[in-house]
Order: structure tokens, then sequence, then C-alpha cells
């Protein structure tokens, strides 16, 4: 028997201490300072790491910044954060900075002074906010681009770019500089710049860099690197023979010692998304530019991003498409084998959003069960026009898991930027962003809890009956014993959670719930499980 399945929303339940809202328009304020620039990163127990530069007065003009949020979205800092830095050089504009942290969930921030002589700048605290590298950091020379490799010694690998070769020096626990000098980052003369760096297992790393061509415009780079960073191959391998920027991140993970790249490149007059996998011994079995995304020529693959679960077969990639002028945008999937490459989802990967519907996806993906799940942003993103942002959720077929297919983050009709979005721990994931709710741009952000991922068929001769809509009370009828019920949000709060040890019916008051949409979870002794919605008028 089918039931009848209908829509339903969400009831604001909030313990006390805890700051997150189940009001998707008002989302969690994390600082009181106006947004400017801002990024955001979790940790392996559920914190959330924000640090922004703070605009004050001439002639400091910035402030270096961090707010940690706990599991419940409470401000560990204070309303304002704590102060990380003010002694850094700055003129009024920002430029390109980076944030890390390791497997102690030590944060490392590298970062560039904008107000004459570009001193670069790497800081690094503990989960409490602690500068475990003096007051001011360690100032590492004079460049851009500053990228930090933590390694599982409790040192770090610091690579930036100061002008021509791109440069490397290895730090201990407190920031002393081990190596007597630094290390070159070369590729037969022409200017370089760090990308992404990966620890392998005897110690060795792999960086992927870029050689500058002209501009901004590249073409990629590998090396790897003994503990001394001494090189290891002869001659850098090149990943792509196609036009990459250096001031873009791409997405890189690491499988053991092989290392897999996500990228857009442009091959001439358009842009199109490659994986590529890079050996231990820098051989590239997949040849030069590695597997396209889609063999179509038609459409432009604009945005990559790649995630893996361990011991999995596949690697999974989302990328964003745009027609030839750039004016209408969507989304598709695509899987690869992780040994031969092989496209999963036709040489035309998976649609997931067309052409048009602007719904694309934001930050980085995750991989929830070993399937995609990301950050979604819908509406025309030209910084003006209102775009909301939701949370998607994919199975292994890449087809929505969710019969809403995707479900509120962030819905103010506001325009959203500097948009993170952080590893789910849990079963809870975070989005930080930037928006003008009323006078002027503030930091944001929103829990997503994604406890109901799964929706299971009717099965073991099991049916089940309830009132939909509910208005003061929802009845559950089954013909097999009911061992719980549970009652979550849309964003997956959970609201009400019940024990009935093998009732035939129960009933739940709803009187006091908020009108809208509910996703209920109904247990069977058999072992039965069902989510289903109903709807609260």
């Amino acid at each position: 028997m089918k039931t009848i399945i209908t829509l339903f929303t969400l009831f604001a339940f909030i313990s006390v201490n805890a700051q997150w809202t189940t009001d998707t328009a008002a989302n969690t304020l994390v600082v009181d300072s106006e947004g400017g620039d801002m990024k955001a990163i979790g940790t392996s127990d559920g914190k959330t790491y924000v640090v922004f530069w703070k605009v004050v007065p001439a002639p400091t003009n910035y402030e270096l910044r961090l707010q940690i949020l706990d599991v419940d979205g409470t401000q560990m800092l204070g309303n304002d954060g704590m102060l990380v830095s003010d002694a850094i050089p700055m003129s009024t504009f920002t430029v390109i900075w980076s944030i890390v942290t390791d497997e102690n969930d030590n944060l490392y921030i590298g970062a560039t002074g904008t107000g004459g002589g570009e001193p670069a700048y790497v800081f690094k605290l503990d989960s409490s906010g602690n500068q475990l590298w003096g007051a001011n950091g360690v100032n590492v020379g004079s460049g851009y681009s500053v990228t930090v490799l933590p390694l599982s010694t409790g040192e770090a690998i610091v690579s930036w770019f100061p002008s021509g070769e791109s440069v490397m020096q290895k730090y201990d626990t407190s920031g002393n500089a081990v190596w007597g000098s630094t290390q070159p980052v070369v590729n037969g003369g022409n200017d370089t710049v760090p990308a992404n760096m990966f620890e392998l297992s005897n110690g060795d790393y792999i960086m992927v860099f870029h050689s500058l061509t002209f501009g901004i415009n590249s073409n990629l780079y590998a090396q790897r690197y003994d503990s001394n960073g001494v090189l290891q191959w002869g001659t850098p391998t090149q990943l792509s023979d196609k036009g990459t920027v250096f001031n873009t991140t791409y997405s890189g993970l690491q499988d053991g010692d092989v290392v897999y790249m996500g990228y857009k490149a442009s091959p001439g007059l358009r842009f199109d998304s490659y994986l590529q996998r890079i050996n231990a011994d820098g051989t590239l079995p997949w040849g030069i530019n590695g597997m396209d995304f889609d063999t179509n020529q038609t459409d432009y693959e604009m945005d990559t991003e790649i995630a893996f679960s361990p011991g999995s077969q596949y690697i999974w990639a989302i990328c964003t498409y745009t027609n030839s002028a750039q004016s209408d945008k969507g989304e598709r999937v695509q899987k690869f084998d992780k040994e031969t490459g092989v496209r999963q989802f036709t040489d035309n990967a998976k649609v997931v959003y067309a052409l048009g519907e602007d719904k694309v996806h934001t930050g980085p993906l995750h991989l929830k069960n070993e399937t995609p799940l990301f950050l979604l942003k819908s509406g025309v993103d030209n910084g003006v026009s209102p775009v909301e942002l939701g949370a998607v959720y994919l199975d292994d077929s890449g087809n929505f898991a969710w019969l809403e297919e995707s479900r509120p983050v962030a819905t103010f009709a506001a325009s959203k930027s500097r948009i993170h979005y952080t590893k789910p721990v849990n079963n809870q994931s975070v989005a930080v962003f930037i928006e003008e709710k009323s006078v002027e741009p503030k930091i944001y952000a929103q829990n997503f809890i994604d406890e109901v991922l799964a929706v299971d068929e009717f099965g073991l001769n099991t049916s089940i009956f309830y009132n939909n809509p509910v208005s003061n009370e929802l009845r559950i009828e089954s013909n097999t014993e009911i061992a719980s019920v549970s009652v979550y949000s849309m964003i997956g709060q959970k609201i009400f959670s019940e024990n009935y040890n093998g009732q035939p019916q129960v009933k739940i008051q709803t009187s006091n719930w908020n009108n809208g949409i509910y996703l209920v979870t109904i247990t069977a002794e058999n072992g039965f499980k069902r989510t289903v919605k109903v709807v609260k008028k």
C-alpha cells in the first residue's frame, strides 16, 4: 500500500545556550563587524573557524581577526572575535590568502600585507584561539599566494611567490625555520606560483604549482620534494598544456600517494573541466590534461570540485556549466573510475540543473555515504540580485536523493558572497557567507543537519497510516508495532523524538508547532524505517 506523501517545514527549537536558528532567512550572526573579506573551515569535532579582515580607521586599515563557532553555533571568542594581528601593513584592499587545519585542528593562516613591501605572514592558532607561533605570527619573507602544508610531524611547509620563482621553507612546531635557507620552486627559469601541496607516506611531498606564461595565466606542473625540500624528479611533470590562472584555487585530493587535481582550463576560446591523476613517480597514466569532464564542445565547463571516500573505486566531480555567452548557468555531475579514469555518467556527464535554471554549486564538494553533498546557489549571481543557498544530496546514480531536491540553508532575499561550506561532522555541516540584511553586509552562518538523508521504500509487509496535513495532533498507525518516531525541520534539526516500545498507534501533539513542512521518521519493531513529509496548518 502506498502512503500519500505531502510536504512540511520548520519549527523553531533551540537549546538555551545554542546560537543556531531554524530561521533560514535570519541565520546566525558570526561577528558584529561589517563583512569584508572572509574564509571559513571546519574542525574534526564540528567547530567552525571564521577568519576575517575587519575594516578599521587608517593607517591600520585592516585587522586580521578570528571567530570560532562551537557545534551549537555559540560564539567562542565574543561578539567580534579575537585579534590575530593589527601589525600587518595593509592598504585599503586584500589579496590572495589562505587557511588550513592540521590533524590536531590547529589553524594556519597565510596572508600578505598590501601596505608596501608585500610582507608575507603565517599564523598558527589552536582551537581555543591561542597563538602558537607568537603574538604576531611569523614573517616568512615578502610575496603573494602564501600556501601552507601542515605535516604529520607537527611541522609545516610554507611556500610563497615573492617574484620570479616561488620559494619554500619548513617550520617547526613553534614557528622556527628548519632549513638553512629557502628552497626554490624551479621550472626552467619561468615564474612559479604555489597551488596545492600533499604530504606522502615517507615524509616527501608533492607540490602542484603554476608556471606563469603571461599576466595571471599559467600551466599546471607538479614536482616531488623530500623532507629537506630537495626535488626528486629530474624535471617537473607538466599536468596540462591548456591555460589556467594562478589566482584561482583548484580542487585537489590524494588517495595514499596518488594525487588527483580537478581544474578548469581554457583550450583556446572556450573553457573545459578536467580530472588529472598524478602518480607518486611523477607519471600521468591518463596523459597530459587528464580526463575531460565532458567531451561535448558546445557548453562551457567552468568551476570544478572533486571528492573521494577512502576505499572507494570512484572520484566524484561537480561542474558549473554556462552557454558560450556565460549568461545561462546550470550544474552537472560526473563520476570517474580512480584507476582508469573512465567516465561513469556518459561522455556528456549527468545534468543536475539545466542551463538557464541558474542553479550552481558553491564551495567544496563533500561526500555523505560515498555520494555527493554540496551547497547550491540559486538565482542570477551578479553580486546585486538576490540568491538563495540550499543543500543538495545525490544518490549513487547522480539523481536527487531527496524528493524536494534541495533543502533550504540561507533564504533571505539578498546577494551573498565569500561563501564557504564545511565538511559534515556528526551529520552537521555549516555554511558561512557575507550578506547585507539591513544596513551593512555582515558575516552569517547556518548549520545544516543531514540525519535524515536516506528515505527507505516500504517493505517487510509493513503499512503505515497517518493524517496529513495536521492541525493539533499527528496520528500514526501501523500493522507492525511502532518502535520510535522522530521529527525534523527541513534543515535537519530534531524537534521531537520518542521511543514507543511496540505500540500499534501513537499520537503526537502539534499545536505548538509553527506552520510549515516537517520530516517524520518512523521506525517499526521489525526494523522497517520510513521518512515521510507532513504539513502543519
